[in-house]
C-alpha cells in the first residue's frame, strides 16, 4: 500500500523531461487528482469518463480531466486548473499542485498527433460536489491498489491501429471500464516514480 505521505516528496525530487511543444505543435494539460482525504489508507485518483461522441476519437475514454493550453504560450498549470474547473466544476487551487510528470507526445492509432501533454498531479484533500459539462460522462475515483492489483491488468485491441495491443488497466474486477492509452503513460510513469511498475506496450 503507498501512503499519501510518500507521494510528494518522490514528485518533488523529480525532475520532469519536457518537451518544447514546435510551432506546428499544440500543446495540452491535464489534472492528476489524487484524493489524500485519507492520507495513511489508500489514496485515490480521480477520473473522467469522456460523453460518447460520434466525433471524438476518445469517446468514452477514461481520462484526467484537461484539454488545450489556448492560446499556446498558457502556462500547463493554469491550462489543467482551467480545464478542470470547466469540465467538471472543481477549482483546484495553485498551491495543490504537488508535482509534474514527463511531458508526453500525443499518440492517434500509434501515429504521433502533433500534440505536446503535460500532466500536473494535484493533492485534494475534501469531498466536494462536482458539475459536470457536456464534455464528462461520469467521474469515479479508484484507489491506488485496484490501479496496481495485477488482477486488474489487461490488454486492448484498438480497431484504428490494426493488430496492436495496449496495456490497459480495469477501474475495478467488476467493472468493465478501462484505462488505456495515454492516461495509461501517465498512471505508469507516476506509479514507477514511487517504485510501483505498471506493464509497458
Amino acid at each position: 500500500m503507498i501512503a499519501f505521505d510518500k507521494v510528494p516528496p518522490v514528485l518533488q525530487a523529480h525532475t520532469p523531461a519536457l518537451i518544447d511543444a514546435q510551432d506546428t505543435d499544440a500543446r495540452a494539460a491535464v489534472a492528476m487528482i489524487v484524493d489524500s482525504a485519507q492520507s495513511n489508507h489508500d489514496p485515490s485518483v480521480l477520473f473522467i469518463e469522456r460523453a460518447h461522441n460520434p466525433d471524438d476519437p476518445w469517446s468514452g475514454h477514461m481520462a484526467f480531466p484537461g484539454g488545450r493550453c489556448e492560446p499556446l504560450s498558457e502556462p500547463v498549470i493554469d491550462t489543467a486548473r482551467r480545464e478542470t474547473g470547466e469540465e467538471i466544476g472543481l477549482y483546484l487551487p495553485e498551491a495543490s499542485v504537488i508535482g509534474r510528470l514527463d511531458d508526453m507526445q500525443g499518440r492517434h492509432a500509434g501515429r504521433s498527433a502533433g500534440l505536446v501533454i503535460s500532466c500536473l498531479v494535484f493533492s485534494v484533500a475534501s469531498e466536494e460536489d462536482l458539475t459536470l459539462n457536456h464534455e464528462v460522462a461520469n467521474t469515479v475515483k479508484v484507489p491506488f491498489s485496484a490501479l496496481l492489483d495485477g488482477r486488474n491488468q489487461t490488454h486492448i485491441e484498438y480497431p484504428n491501429s490494426g493488430a496492436a495491443r495496449y496495456p490497459a488497466v480495469r477501474i475495478r474486477a467488476t467493472d468493465p471500464r478501462l484505462v488505456w492509452g495515454l492516461t495509461y503513460r501517465f498512471l505508469r510513469s507516476f506509479f514507477g516514480l514511487l517504485g510501483h511498475h505498471l506493464p509497458e506496450s
